[in-house]
Order: C-alpha cells, then structure tokens, then sequence
C-alpha cells in the first residue's frame, strides 16, 4: 500500500495472461498439468508454437515453474495466483496527470486481480504526466478508477474541469472551493468551485 493505493506492477501480455487462465483453469478442472496442445485448444489459437512461446514466457517471467522443462510437470508461483482470477476492465482513455487534459475513449481493457477491485463498477484510465509522481503514479501506468462520486479528503480523484478537461491529482474540500492537489512539489495545486467527480483511484498497476 503506497499513499492509500494499492499497487501492483503487471509484466504480462495479453496473450500471455490469457495463457496463464488457460494453465490454471486446465489444472483445477483436471488435476494435472495441461499439455502444450492443451494450452493452444483453450486459448483458440492454431499453432502449438505460439502456446509454447507463451509458456515460456511465463516461466521466464516468474509465474510458472517447469521442472526439467516438462510441461506436463508445471506448477503455479505465488505470483502467479495474484493473477489467478482476473477482471478485465475497460480501458477508456488518458488521463492527465499534469496539465488537464480530455479523457480520450478508447476500445481496450486491461486485466486486473480481483483482489485490487473494491467491486465490478470500476475502470481503467493511462496516466500521462508526471504531477502525481511523488505518490508514485508515473507516466504510463494504469490507475484502477471506482465509479464513486463522494471522495474523502486526500483521497486520488478523477475530476472533470469545465465539463471537458479531466485531471488526476488529490482531493481536498476547503472553506469555498475544492484543492485538486498535485503529488509533485514543482506543481501549483488547481482550484474548482464544482469540480465533477468521475472516479475515485483504488490502484495503480506499472506494465513493462
């Protein structure tokens, strides 16, 4: 937990996590470990080729152990049971996290742990900008966004400015307006009488 946000850095590709599911689901339903044709049928792809490049990508990666390189001998790491049960959430757009700027909607999703979702009535946004650094939401990361309109003081908000420019930065309700606080010391706070809340940041998840 840094600064109230749960934070989790997500190494996988897509493919790569769909890969992961299809490994996990094929040992809970079997009792064994699938095969690489396995792996290829529960995904819907052609080539045993590709599902072993993706195997191999997981073990590389740290969320499957392969003993002697066997497939039929793999086994789960703890990091791979925080992926276990995922959630894809919709990805719809960029948010700034300097100047203000548009939320850009955008047809993508991003795969989440459950355990990072306070309920299902979330999505995701990419960060762009560096105001929000020193609470470690860095340029590019993923902010996990609960549809919750009644933030608490110091709480990371989406916030609409002027019914069009949406901006990341901290909450906070003084005598006659509203302090949208920026995590960056270089950074002047911005001020809002009615700034429209669209979200509340639950967690920050870092892709390489």
């Amino acid at each position: 937990m840094i600064g109230g946000l749960e934070k989790v850095q997500n190494d996988l590709t897509k493919k790569q996590s769909e890969a992961l599911e299809a490994i996990r689901e094929f040992l809970v339903k079997h009792n064994y470990a699938p095969s690489y044709r396995d792996v290829m049928r529960d995904m819907g792809i052609k080539s045993p080729a590709t599902a072993y490049n993706h195997v191999q990508a997981l073990r590389d990666k740290g969320y499957i152990k392969l003993r002697e390189g066997h497939m039929r001998s793999v086994e789960l790491t703890d990091k791979a049971r925080l992926f276990a049960k995922s959630v894809e959430l919709p990805l719809v757009g960029v948010i700034a996290a300097g100047q203000p700027i548009e939320a850009i909607a955008e047809k993508e999703s991003l795969s989440v742990p459950m355990e990072l979702l306070p309920h299902l009535n979330c999505y995701a946004l990419k960060v762009k900008g560096d105001s929000m650094i020193d609470d470690g939401i860095l340029d590019g990361d993923y902010v996990v966004v609960e549809r919750n309109f009644y933030p608490q003081n110091g709480d990371v908000v989406v916030a609409l400015l002027d019914n069009e420019n949406a901006t990341l930065k901290r909450y906070y309700r003084e005598k006659s307006r509203i302090r949208l606080q920026p995590a960056n010391k270089k950074m002047k706070p911005l001020f809002s009488k009615n700034p429209v809340i669209q979200g509340i940041v639950r967690a920050v998840m870092r892709q390489y």
